[in-house]
Parts: structure tokens; C-alpha cells; sequence
């Protein structure tokens, strides 16, 4: 069998999620702001905010950070329509921290820390994402990633019930192949 190679490092999906999963739960309810960060091909970097005023940092890590670019855009049409409204009214621009765009994602959360200017060790969190979910400015829904490949342990999380009315993970339906009765 011929395993895909995807990954930053020639890895396979399996070796890749190993390395960035130890965890798996979810969906999380965050709200990503305009002003990410690019790292290459390999890392997608965005700033957010869960429950509304806890500051947290996703992190969108190999073959997923190559399907980041519907999210992209629409953070950046969000900031651009926030402008255009803001010069509408005569008003200075918002400051990015107001603009928020709802996504849920399952993933796995993991922190660091560093020292800030005053030699203070802070602690910063961290969302792995692997699957996420959101709409766009014309009301279409869209869903990226996938789950980890290989074994992980799952997290059971409370589900957030605010934004989607399906979770990221749900199978459709099948229809059914019959004639149609009437």
C-alpha cells in the first residue's frame, strides 16, 4: 500500500499528526481576528479569542496550513469591509481586536511559555487545529482538515451549540435512491 506524503518534512499524515496530536476533542467555539502569520507553506498562525476575552493563538501546522486560504481571505474582506464602513461614517478603522470571525474547530490545545520584556515568564495557549469550520461574508458555510490520522486520545468537550447547526464532523445523509413517492 502506498502511504501520501505530504507533510513539511516528507513525513507521511500518520508521522505528521503524531508529532502535533496527542489529544483530539472538540468543536471549540473561537473567534479568529484579522492579522495572521504566514510561515511558509507548512504554518498558518492566527491570533483569537475564546470565550469571547481569553487572547489564544491557532495553529494551523502542515497539510493543513495549505488549506488556509478561504480563511485568509475572508479575515482579510472582513478587516477591508470593517474599513469601508468605519471611512463610510468618518470614523478611524476598528482596531482588529473588534473584528472577529466566528470558527469552531476541533483540535487539541497545548501552551508554551516565554519571557515578556520585564523577564516575567508568560503562558500562551495554543489551539492545534485539524478540522475548523466557518461561514463567509455571503453566508456559505465551509469546512477544512481533517482528523488526526492514526491513534490519538479523544477529549470529550462541551459542544458549542452558538454558530453551526451541524458539527464539523458530521456525516451527511444518504439519499435515497428509489423513485420518489408521491
Amino acid at each position: 500500500m502506498k502511504k501520501t506524503v505530504i507533510g513539511r518534512l516528507g513525513e507521511s499524515p500518520e508521522q505528521e499528526d503524531l508529532d502535533l496530536f496527542r489529544t483530539y476533542g472538540g468543536p471549540i467555539e473561537v473567534e479568529i481576528v484579522p492579522g495572521f502569520h504566514r510561515s511558509g507553506r507548512y504554518l498558518f498562525l492566527a491570533r483569537a479569542f475564546f470565550e469571547s476575552d481569553k487572547e489564544i493563538v491557532t495553529v494551523f501546522s502542515g497539510r493543513r496550513a495549505l488549506d488556509t486560504g478561504p480563511l485568509a481571505r475572508t479575515l482579510q474582506a472582513l478587516e477591508s469591509l470593517a474599513a469601508q464602513r468605519a471611512a463610510a461614517q468618518r470614523r478611524p478603522p476598528p482596531p482588529k481586536d473588534a473584528i472577529r470571525l466566528p470558527v469552531q474547530i476541533k483540535g487539541a490545545w497545548q501552551h508554551q511559555y516565554y519571557a515578556d520584556d520585564e523577564g516575567e515568564e508568560v503562558k500562551i495557549f495554543q489551539l492545534l487545529v485539524a478540522r475548523w469550520s466557518f461561514t463567509d461574508l455571503q453566508g456559505q458555510e465551509h469546512q477544512f482538515g481533517e482528523s488526526p490520522a492514526g491513534a490519538v486520545r479523544a477529549q470529550r468537550r462541551v459542544k458549542s451549540r452558538i454558530l453551526q447547526r451541524r458539527e464539523i464532523d458530521a456525516v451527511p445523509r444518504e439519499r435515497a435512491s428509489g423513485p420518489a413517492e408521491g
